[in-house]
């Protein structure tokens, strides 16, 4: 079980490098790992609304976002070809 006394959804990069400086913040994705331990975070930091969620393809390469859910990948039509 986890405690989150503020939940921010931050509008670029270096807010969220600015808020994740402080040690009891935390980059919030999931929070599978995060429920099985006892854990008070003072700020969660939420990336969902910086477009990291994207499959970029060019010739030689595909380029795959960090927060890209699993099931992107398996419908993406470029990877499955």
């Amino acid at each position: 079980m986890f405690t989150i006394r503020e939940y921010v959804k931050v509008s670029s990069l270096e807010e969220a490098y600015e808020l994740n400086q402080k040690k009891a913040n935390v980059v919030f994705g999931g929070g599978v790992w995060l429920r099985l331990g006892r854990k008070n975070i003072q700020t969660a930091i939420d990336l969902s609304g910086l477009g990291l969620d994207e499959i970029t393809e060019d010739e030689k390469e595909f380029s795959v976002g960090c927060m890209v859910s699993l099931r992107q990948l398996e419908t993406h039509k470029g990877i499955d070809a």
